[in-house]
C-alpha cells in the first residue's frame, strides 16, 4: 500500500491486504511487530491480513523475477547470488539489507506469521522456475509437499487463535504434478489452497495450468491464486473457479506512471507520461469515482508523473485500485445475478 494510509485503502472497499513474510522477516523483523501488537496493529488495519510464505522471495533470490525467468534472463553471478542453499531444511540466503546470512525453513516461515498475527498464513513452498526440467520440478515439488507437513504439524500446535493456513499448489507446467500437488495439498485437510509457482511463458499456458489445478481441487475450499493480476487474466480465473488474488501489478504501475483504463486494446493500460497526455484535459476515466479522475486532468497528471512527484503516484494508485475494485464488484455481481459470462464479455470488449 506504498503511498496510502491503511485507512485510505479500506475506504476502497478492500476487505484483505497480504503482508510480505519475507521482507518483514528482514525489516523490521516479525519479533518487533509482535511486540506492537501484531501487523494489524503495526500498520491500523483492522481487517484481514493474509501472509505469504516467502517461498516466491526464495525463488526471486535463486532465480531473478518473473519477467527475468520468461525473457530468459538466467541469473547472473553478483545479481541473484543471494541463495546460498535450498535443502531439505529450508533455504540459507544472504540478506539483501546487510548481507548477513538468513535462515528460512517450514518451521521459520509460520513461526513469522504467527508473530505477525496473521488471519490467513500460507504454508512454506519452493517457487519453481519455469525454466527448470522435470526433474527439479518434480523433485522440489515433493519437497514442498514434505515442507506443508511440517507446517501443518507446527500450526497445529502453536498457531495464533483464528488464524488459518492455507497450502500451496506446485508442479510447474507439467499436468500430472499439477495434479498429484493438488491431491496432496488436499489430503493435508488446510482449509484453503493456493495455486503458486511458475505458470508458464504465456498467458494461454498460464490458464491451462491453473486449469489442471482448479480441476482436482475441492469446490468448498476456498482458492488462492498467487501474483495474477492482470484483468484478463483475473476475469478469467475468476470464471474458472478462483475466490481470490494478490498482486502488486496495480500498484507498481502506478508508481511507473501508468493507469489502468477500460481499453483491452493496449492492456487496459494508459501510460500517463506519454506525450499524447502532456495537453489533455480529459480525465483518466470519464466514468470514475476516484479523486484523480473527479479533480485532475491527464495533462496534470502527466505533469506531476514526468517530475517524479509523489502525488502521482498516490493519485495514480487511488485510481488503479478503485479500478481493481470497480472490476471485482462487477465480477461479483455477474456471479450472484448468473450473468457472469456476458459481464465478462463487456470487461473483455470494453472501449476507452
Amino acid at each position: 500500500m506504498r503511498s496510502l494510509q491503511s485507512g485510505e485503502v479500506a475506504e476502497l472497499g478492500y476487505d484483505m491486504v497480504l503482508g510480505n513474510t519475507f521482507h518483514l522477516f528482514l525489516n523490521p523483523g516479525h519479533e518487533r511487530i509482535a511486540a506492537l501488537g501484531g501487523l494489524h496493529e503495526f500498520m491500523a488495519w483492522r481487517r484481514p491480513i493474509i501472509t505469504d510464505s516467502g517461498g516466491f522471495q526464495v525463488f526471486s533470490l535463486g532465480h531473478g523475477t518473473v519477467a527475468d525467468e520468461i525473457k530468459g534472463r538466467r541469473a547472473q553471478p553478483g545479481r541473484h547470488s543471494r541463495i546460498l542453499e535450498i535443502s531439505e531444511d529450508g533455504v540459507r540466503f544472504r540478506s539483501y539489507i546487510d548481507g548477513s546470512e538468513r535462515f528460512m525453513g517450514p518451521e521459520t516461515s509460520m513461526q513469522i506469521q504467527a508473530a505477525l498475527g496473521s488471519d490467513i498464513a500460507l504454508a512454506f513452498d519452493e517457487c519453481t522456475p519455469f525454466h527448470a526440467g522435470r526433474d527439479y520440478t518434480e523433485a522440489s515439488m515433493h519437497r514442498t509437499h514434505r515442507w506443508l507437513e511440517r507446517c501443518v504439524a507446527w500450526h497445529a500446535d502453536n498457531a495464533p487463535p483464528g488464524q488459518v493456513l492455507f497450502g500451496i499448489v506446485q508442479g510447474g507446467v507439467e499436468r500430472d504434478l499439477r495434479e498429484a500437488s493438488a491431491a496432496a495439498t488436499v489430503a493435508a485437510g488446510t482449509p484453503g489452497i493456493a495455486i503458486g509457482g511458475s505458470l508458464g511463458a504465456d498467458k494461454d499456458q498460464m490458464r491451462e495450468v491453473v486449469g489442471w489445478a482448479i480441476e482436482a481441487l475441492p469446490d468448498e475450499r476456498p482458492r488462492h491464486l498467487l501474483g495474477i493480476g492482470d484483468v484478463d487474466d483475473i476475469v478469467y480465473a475468476v470464471g474458472a473457479g478462483i475466490d481470490s488474488f494478490d498482486c502488486a501489478t496495480p500498484t507498481r504501475m502506478a508508481r511507473h506512471g501508468t493507469a489502468l483504463v477500460p481499453d483491452p486494446r493496449h492492456r487496459w493500460r494508459l501510460d500517463v507520461r506519454s506525450p499524447k497526455n502532456a495537453d489533455s484535459a480529459e480525465p483518466l476515466q470519464s466514468d470514475c469515482a476516484c479523486e484523480a479522475c473527479t479533480n485532475h486532468t491527464r495533462a496534470y497528471l502527466h505533469y506531476l508523473s514526468r517530475a517524479g512527484e509523489l502525488t502521482a503516484v498516490r493519485l495514480l494508485t487511488l485510481h488503479n485500485l478503485t479500478f481493481m475494485k470497480t472490476l471485482m464488484t462487477r465480477l461479483e455481481e455477474g456471479i450472484r445475478s448468473g450473468t457472469y459470462d456476458q459481464v465478462a464479455d463487456e470487461v473483455l470488449k470494453a472501449e476507452s
